[in-house]
């Protein structure tokens, strides 16, 4: 049976690659699995999480624009960041080929208690450069298995090419992403995600399942809600879930019952 850092989408301990065109909400999605699992409350307002300690690298972002996201969806989920078990590094000039970045991570990994996630944003940052190519010893393969073998789950933020259908059942992940075809090899799972077409900031997230045994296979929708003055947001999940009834937190907590005179 699976153990689970997200219940039902993300067992404890396994390797996720998220990725989607520029603008499509990696960045936001992956902020708010970190503060998610970092104070105990629901991801997207729908799945259960194990709260874990997080350590998140972004190399992507820049600090201004890094940091307004983690402040709006700590207000949208009302904690406070000061108290969670969250580290955050940003521009640290993690890379991947650094063999002392990596043992700093492994080392950071280690000093927590459970089965911390890390989180990296983004791939093509920490490759420095290099290319992941068919045929060649990849060692992005071994830095998921290293990170295993130390206790983290890891998720990785990856920028594919721009997409073309308009519908997600006609997207094939798999053939826009540069390289994809090597880099979702490394991985246990895949999370496509692309920016809907409406008016409204809606996101379709579609898992690509190679070893993880998730509950959730099929795209779902999911809504970034914000006040005007945009000071405060969140993220939660358009559609009913079936899949994960008796699962949710509203499914196992006791139902009051209102007694009538």
């Amino acid at each position: 049976m699976a153990r689970w850092l997200v219940h039902g989408l993300i067992p404890s301990g396994s390797s996720v690659v998220l990725m989607g065109e520029i603008h499509s909400g990696k960045a936001w999605l992956a902020e708010a699995l970190a503060l998610s699992v970092a104070s105990g409350r629901d991801f997207l307002d729908t799945f259960r999480v194990e709260q874990q300690h997080v350590i998140l690298i972004d190399e992507d972002s820049g600090t201004g624009s890094f940091k307004r996201r983690f402040e709006r969806l700590g207000r949208g989920l009302d904690v406070d960041l000061g108290t969670l078990p969250l580290e955050c590094y940003s521009r640290c000039g993690f890379l991947l080929y650094d063999d002392e970045r990596r043992r700093w991570l492994r080392d950071l990994i280690k000093k927590q208690r459970g089965t911390p996630l890390v989180i990296i944003d983004s791939l093509e940052r920490i490759m420095g450069g290099h290319q992941l190519g068919e045929g060649v010893p990849s060692p992005l393969s071994d830095f998921c298995h290293e990170l295993r073998d130390a206790g983290g789950t890891m998720l990785v933020v990856h920028q594919t090419g721009v997409r073309r259908p308009a519908n997600v059942e006609d997207w094939d992940v798999r053939k826009e992403a540069q390289g994809f075809t090597v880099v979702i090899e490394c991985f246990d799972l895949g999370l496509a995600l692309f920016r809907t077409p409406t008016a409204a900031t809606q996101f379709v997230a579609k898992p690509i399942v190679r070893e993880s045994p998730v509950t959730v296979a099929r795209p779902f929708t999911i809504a970034l809600q914000e006040d005007p003055q945009l000071t405060w947001a969140r993220l939660a999940v358009v559609e009913d879930l079936t899949e994960l009834r008796g699962r949710r937190r509203r499914d196992l907590l006791p139902q009051v019952v209102e007694q009538k005179d």
